[in-house]
């Protein structure tokens, strides 16, 4: 995060004590009806949201970020999903939660990535939690563009229809987390809730690593 050479004593390698203590925390598992709930307000059964960090551009968690989707290194999202799991763990935030679904990436991006960051995410916060983490329910059937390269009403039709169930019997009366690595409009995670409102009795939660501010 800061480039600076952590050695081998850092956990996992990934974040020096200093910039572990400089996470811009958002302290909202500790908070109803924040900035990162209010795009889900009118999802029906719609339980709780929280981010776990502030995301601003330009600065060091940018990078870290950046690094995290593009440079081949998922396990910073496996280490961060992990703190925060840790941290959240002294609220009542992941209470109830049956099981955790990352948004799936397209197939195609996939291929080209060779991993989905969320997932590794999800991971991270199963390894504290015990909460399984399922990739089979939920599928991303529109490779569509970046939502960081579209205008705020672009984002909504960009990801409009980009996601299909199946097998929704399995996942009746689950209370389903929703786990996203950044969440700007919530526009992504929103396509991603109204495909799975056919899971009968279902209720959701959403967490995102990180928050735009």
């Amino acid at each position: 995060m800061c480039g600076t050479y952590v050695g081998e004593n850092a956990q996992e390698g990934v974040l020096c004590d200093e910039c572990l203590k400089a996470l811009p925390r958002t302290e909202q598992a500790l908070l109803r009806e924040n900035s990162t709930e209010f795009p889900f307000s009118d999802i029906l059964h719609f339980e709780r949201g929280a981010a776990f960090l502030f995301y601003d551009k330009e600065s060091p968690l940018q990078r870290l970020i950046h690094k995290m989707k593009y440079s081949d290194e998922p396990r910073i999202g496996y280490h961060l999903g992990k703190q925060a799991a840790m941290e959240f763990q002294y609220t009542d935030f992941f209470d109830g939660i049956d099981i955790i679904v990352p948004i799936p990436l397209h197939r195609n991006r996939l291929r080209s990535r060779g991993y989905n960051q969320s997932e590794y995410i999800a991971r991270g916060i199963s390894a504290i939690t015990g909460i399984p983490v399922d990739t089979t329910h939920v599928e991303r059937i529109k490779d569509t563009p970046q939502q960081a390269l579209q205008s705020q009403e672009g984002r909504k039709t960009n990801v409009a229809g980009a996601f299909e169930v199946n097998h929704p019997e399995q996942m009746y009366r689950k209370h389903i987390l929703l786990v996203d690595d950044l969440i700007t409009t919530g526009e992504t995670a929103k396509a991603c809730l109204q495909a799975m409102k056919c899971f009968r009795g279902a209720r959701f939660s959403v967490f995102a690593l990180c928050k735009a501010r």
